[in-house]
């Protein structure tokens, strides 16, 4: 969490003092690869999904969650969830604000578990300043607990009994993969190491500039302790045989500069990502060849997308036993959700898309509806929908012509 919230000085302080008696001299400059490289594959909420309510009126249903600032919750939950592999989102009713969605990271999440997508108990640490004054929110299906430093129970007002009044964990686990046997799943390390080794790097490169960038001058001849005003307007007086000169630095800046371009290229390339990503120097190039180096990450995309279509079923489950419980009747039991996300915008032009499209229909490999389905795959459930909607198109526009 300090690495992807530009809290790294600190850590790259640490690993100076293990090879140099003073690191306070060291001028500390980072570039966070951590934030660019996870917010470039985080891509699900790149924007945000067009839900459908089943079962339940949707122009309520839309305000919910956009009082609830669903998206944006989502959007950081994504973020998160490709940082630490593993991530919980927690329903939260108050009387005063309604409904709340957090995310929880696993330095904050424990659980008890033996299938890790549906946990049996989980415990959230509420830190403060003071350790003694941490406390613990202790969930299961039937009961809650909130735990002091010590992990003794502290009573609840209005629950003595310590009971979840919503019969589930108010919880929907998020995973970067399936899980198999292990609820927090490992990973990411070699980003985190990259940017270790990129910051210190880049702080050694920062003295080296500081350290060799200039000439160092050098006196023979002269007597020890002597001192010499140099500058364009003044006279060095030499005795015989004296010299005076400045020695050019040996800088190793180049050698640096290409060891870290190669890190941050391959730190881009192991992740899905393509170089450009950290590159500073781009350069123009089509969107033909931009789309070829983006395929790993529009597969991985995909994959994204299947986890985080069931989330979204899940998270609203979740909503609707916590507001019909505080809020009977709120939503309807029977409601339901889907999440349409949209596609991943290609550096393709409309213009090229549109065309590749219309080529491919006059060849007779395709149709219109194939045209509507690749255009959006998520917005209809069957090609038949996709045929339904296209004729309702043409329909409408048949009446307003017309019209007019």
């Amino acid at each position: 969490m300090a690495f992807f919230d530009d809290k790294q000085d600190e850590t790259t302080l640490a690993l100076i003092r293990r090879r140099f008696a003073n690191p306070e001299s060291f001028r500390v400059f980072n570039v966070n690869i951590v934030k660019k490289i996870v917010s470039r594959r985080a891509t699900a909420y790149q924007t945000p999904p067009v839900r459908t309510f089943d079962g339940w009126d949707q122009a309520a249903a839309a305000a919910l969650y956009q009082e609830a600032n669903i998206d944006a919750v989502m959007k950081r939950a994504s973020k998160l969830t490709k940082l630490h592999k593993t991530t919980a989102l927690q329903v939260v009713w108050t009387e005063d604000r309604g409904l709340q969605v957090r995310v929880h990271t696993p330095n904050i999440l424990d659980a008890e578990w033996i299938d890790p997508e549906h946990p049996s108990r989980i415990v959230v640490t509420h830190s403060a300043s003071d350790p003694a004054k941490t406390t613990y929110a202790d969930w299961s299906a039937s009961t809650y607990q909130r735990r002091n430093f010590n992990g003794h129970p502290v009573p609840v007002p209005g629950n003595a009994n310590g009971v979840n009044p919503y019969g589930i964990l108010p919880f929907v686990p998020l995973f970067d993969r399936l899980p198999d046997a292990d609820f927090f799943l490992p990973g990411g390390d070699d980003l985190m190491g990259a940017q270790k080794a990129l910051n210190v790097g880049l702080t050694n490169l920062w003295r080296a500039v500081e350290l060799q960038s200039h000439g160092q001058a050098v006196a023979k001849g002269l007597p020890i302790g002597d001192p010499i005003a140099t500058g364009p307007d003044k006279v060095i007086l030499l005795p015989k045989d004296g010299e005076f000169s400045y020695a050019a630095p040996n800088t190793p800046i180049p050698d640096i500069l290409e060891a870290l371009e190669f890190l941050m290229r391959s730190t881009a390339a192991t992740n899905d990502c393509t170089a450009d990503v950290l590159d500073l120097s781009k350069t123009a190039e089509s969107g033909s060849a931009r789309e070829a180096q983006r395929i790993d990450l529009k597969e991985a995309r995909l994959d994204d997308i299947a986890l985080w279509r069931g989330y979204e079923r899940r998270l609203f489950e979740v909503i609707k036993r916590v507001i019909n419980t505080h809020r009977p009747g709120t939503i309807p039991e029977t409601a339901s959700v889907r999440a349409d996300f949209t596609e991943l915008q290609d550096n393709l032009t409309e213009s090229e898309v549109l065309a590749n499209l219309k080529e491919r229909a006059e060849l007779g490999i395709s149709s219109p509806v194939d045209a509507l389905m690749t255009l959006n795959p998520d917005g209809y459930t069957t090609r038949e929908d996709a045929y339904r909607a296209l004729m309702t198109r043409k329909q409408e526009t048949q009446e307003l012509l017309l019209a007019l």
